[in-house]
């Protein structure tokens, strides 16, 4: 239970650092940018994308843990995920088209 409400934190804290660094320098300077990869811009949409892929990784581990275990009873973990992986989504629309 710990180890996948780790998984679950360590995405949320991805998504919401990515997201706070791409509004933070939200200035049209960093956006135009002079064609380097390494904006802010970049890195946030970056952050925010690991943190989903992460999200939909341990939402496919939690399944084959239930598959292999079938006996152990079912945590709020997945469910809290699902919430988390919309958060992220949103985010990540968020970022890429304001």
């Amino acid at each position: 239970e710990r180890t996948a409400l780790a998984w679950v934190r360590t995405a949320l804290a991805l998504i919401g650092f990515g997201f706070t660094i791409d509004k933070l320098f939200e200035s049209p300077a960093l956006r135009a940018g002079d064609g380097k990869w390494l904006q802010p811009h970049a890195i946030g949409i970056g952050m925010i994308a690991i943190g989903i892929f992460a999200l939909i990784l341990f939402v496919i581990e939690l399944r084959q843990f239930h598959k292999r275990h079938p006996e152990m009873p079912r945590s709020i973990a997945g469910f809290l995920a699902g919430l988390v992986g919309i958060l992220g989504i949103t985010a990540l629309i968020f970022a890429i088209f304001t």
